[in-house]
């Protein structure tokens, strides 16, 4: 979903800004433990144990506890009610569970600070809907692909800058909004965004009320976050443009997520995918992620796998 960028940052404006939203869901986040509540993301392409005592896996069977690092954007991982909730949670939540740890517990960070912490192993695994890339591979070890989502804009109503990809955003000349740390502001300057267009902006609310009050001429996340979006705010005077997969110097970029672990946590990793495809062949993983506007049509095919996705190819 993710990648750090060179972008600059809005002024906050009313309503909760990201690091509100970071600071309220860290009280909570800390306090998580039931069953119900958890999140991931991630690939790996080496990794050993994991320590001894049999590996990680074994020994946070024997805790019977995970910690999991997340960020907060909707509909891939979300507080509502001070309860974890969103795709990864709810994916999470079946796959640990099957694998004989009950108790989640959250650990809640800026986004561009998941794979450090990861790193610093202040949580086990990352659940975040981040993209794989092969920047993050180059760093972190990624599950099995759980699902592809194209990118879109909001724009206003009409479409007046006929905005339909980062291309049309470049020739537009206008300031386009994306969220901290995101590809999307990668696409862009790579399409010929002025980088002095591209604004970072504090959180999904942030973006759609500049776009609303005129500072942005587009703001571009995947296709998913966006219609959550218009669904939370079906009065805003915006528009979404038709999904597309964006291509950079002739390649197709396809913005597919996973759950995401050290290296060295192979054992966890691998156990993880066995039950990820288990889910996928049983059908019982889009039964999960439906609720979430997650369609038919964003199961990864077979032949998009994280070696190919860490290749860029």
């Amino acid at each position: 979903m993710r990648e750090p960028g060179t972008t600059r940052s809005v002024p906050q404006q009313h309503g909760w800004s990201r690091r509100d939203f970071l600071e309220r869901a860290g009280l909570v986040a800390g306090l998580i433990g039931a069953p119900g509540l958890l999140s991931a993301c991630g690939k790996s392409e080496t990794g050993g144990g994991g320590g001894g005592g049999g590996g990680r896996l074994a020994q946070l069977k024997s805790q019977g506890t995970i910690t999991v690092g997340i960020a907060g954007e909707e509909p891939y991982v979300y507080l509502e009610g001070g309860e974890l909730t969103g795709m990864d949670p709810s994916v999470q939540k079946k796959i640990w569970g099957n694998l004989g740890i009950d108790k989640v517990r959250a650990q809640q960070v800026g986004f561009d600070g998941l794979i450090p912490g990861l790193l610093a192993k202040r949580f086990d695994v990352v659940a975040a809907g981040m993209f794989i890339t092969p920047e993050r591979c180059g760093q972190a070890a990624f599950s099995d692909p759980m699902y592809c989502a194209p990118d879109a804009f909001l724009v206003p109503l009409g479409n007046p800058k006929n905005i339909s990809d980062f291309k049309s955003v470049a020739d537009a000349g206008i300031k386009l909004g994306v969220s901290g740390g995101a590809v999307e502001g990668i696409y862009a300057e790579d399409s010929g965004v002025k980088s002095s267009n591209i604004v970072e902006v504090p959180s999904t609310r942030d973006g759609l009320l500049s776009l609303e009050q005129g500072r942005l001429g587009a703001f571009g996340l995947t296709s998913i976050t966006l219609k959550n979006i218009l669904k939370k705010n079906p009065d805003a005077k915006v528009e979404l443009t038709e999904p597309f997969t964006p291509v950079v110097k002739g390649k197709e970029q396809l913005g597919c997520g996973g759950a995401v672990f050290r290296k060295s946590d192979n054992d966890l990793r691998q156990a993880f995918n066995g039950e990820l495809a288990k889910l996928k062949q049983s059908g019982e993983l889009l039964k999960i992620i439906e609720p979430f506007g997650f369609g038919p049509e964003t199961l990864p095919s077979k032949d998009v796998t994280t070696a190919r996705l860490c290749k860029g190819s």
